[in-house]
């Protein structure tokens, strides 16, 4: 079969700005150059596809493709339903990539390929109300717990089928998919790509700054980050993020204004350019998940020329090796940033320039596509 012939869907539900659309694009684009024009198949498209050009610089040939959702069915369960929906279109392709993290209710046929950024049954599984919230416990009795007791049930079903292909995109990643399917150490782990030369900056004129980068939203901590910023009057804080959770900017904002914190400065919803003119002019950048998967938005830091200071915990440990930067408690934040500030510039060029080597061998976009290429046309048979 030629390329042209082949068909190809790519599938998760929702679909917003952020990372995992990015690894999307990457995998279209990867089908494009094999001749393979996609169908993404979502239940929800939370974004304009005329806008990935600007906001990610690729121009791609898909065919978006909405299938029917139940209105107000709670996340979790969305997800259950959607890959339940999945098995009706299953026979009209050759290939299903799975971008939707979830094993669960999968067609049982063998082309199917996973790319697991994290996944859902390893955050089901977990005991804590979210694993980026990990002293966060769920009231007995509450709605939500019924919730989770429902799928802790229903994910006991969700296991890995043979012949089936699975992709992890970090170690850590790896680690958590091992832990719940009780799968081989030898699953391929291919990072996400990331446009390092859009990026990439080493200007040495860096204003003392911290920037964060993150969707506004509870598990981001961008209140906690506003509180520590008030404690550190003299150090600018750039707080940059889309508000979709509207409420919880509104609460970022309100704090800001009520305790009058002139060092910090919230961009909701920055278009690319400013973003990244944040990015390049600013000396630090602080990322504040726990347990972050992988983190683009401090790879994306560190090639503008940013220190990272990141929680040591999931793929940040691979994404920033160095433990010097890397806290367990926020409250430490303020203790590393004295210390890169007595660092001589020299010094602090070095480090920089050693994280920007280290991304671009692991997380360039080019060494993404080289690993995904492989498997792709390994799967497509071309």
């Amino acid at each position: 079969m030629t390329p042209n012939n082949l068909k190809v869907a790519i599938f998760q539900t929702p679909i917003i700005m952020g990372g995992r659309l990015r690894v999307v694009i990457g995998i279209a684009e990867i089908l494009n150059d094999l001749g393979v024009v996609p169908d993404i198949i979502t239940s929800q498209l939370r974004f304009n596809p005329q806008d990935v050009a600007e906001n990610y610089g690729k121009q791609i040939r898909a065919h978006y493709r909405l299938i029917p959702r139940i209105p107000r069915l709670s996340h979790e369960f969305a997800i259950v339903a959607f890959n339940l929906m999945i098995r009706r279109y299953a026979s009209h392709y050759d290939l299903l990539i799975n971008t939707n993290n979830s094993m669960i209710f999968l067609p049982s046929r063998p082309d199917v390929l996973t790319y697991m950024f994290y996944p859902r049954k390893s955050r089901i599984m977990a005991n804590a109300a979210d694993i980026h919230q990990p002293d966060k416990k769920i009231p007995i009795g509450s709605l939500a717990h019924i919730r989770k007791t429902l799928l802790k049930q229903l994910y006991r079903f969700s296991t890995t089928k043979p012949n089936q292909h699975t992709i992890c995109m970090t170690k850590f990643t790896c680690e958590s998919f091992k832990h719940v399917y009780h799968t081989p150490a030898h699953l391929p782990v291919i990072y996400p790509p990331v446009d390092i030369h859009r990026f990439a900056s080493s200007s040495p004129n860096k204003q003392r700054a911290v920037v964060t980068l993150g969707r506004f939203s509870p598990g981001k901590r961008q209140l906690e980050q506003i509180q520590l910023a008030e404690c550190m009057p003299d150090t600018l804080f750039y707080i940059i993020g889309f508000a979709n959770n509207n409420l919880y900017y509104q609460q970022c904002k309100n704090y800001v204004e009520m305790h009058k914190i002139k060092n910090v400065h919230l961009y909701p919803d920055a278009p690319f350019s400013e973003i990244l003119n944040l990015l390049q002019n600013s000396r630090y950048f602080l990322h504040t998940l726990i347990n972050e998967p992988f983190g683009i938005t401090a790879v994306q830091a560190i090639a503008a020329g940013c220190l990272p200071i990141v929680h040591d915990s999931g793929g940040q440990r691979e994404t920033v090796p160095d433990e010097r930067l890397r806290y367990r408690h926020l409250n430490e934040v303020p203790d590393i940033l004295k210390t890169l500030e007595n660092f001589s510039t020299k010094e602090r060029q070095g480090l920089a320039q050693k994280l920007r080597t280290h991304v671009a061998e692991n997380f360039d976009a080019s060494v993404f596509k080289e690993k995904m290429k492989s498997e792709l046309v390994a799967l497509l048979g071309i």
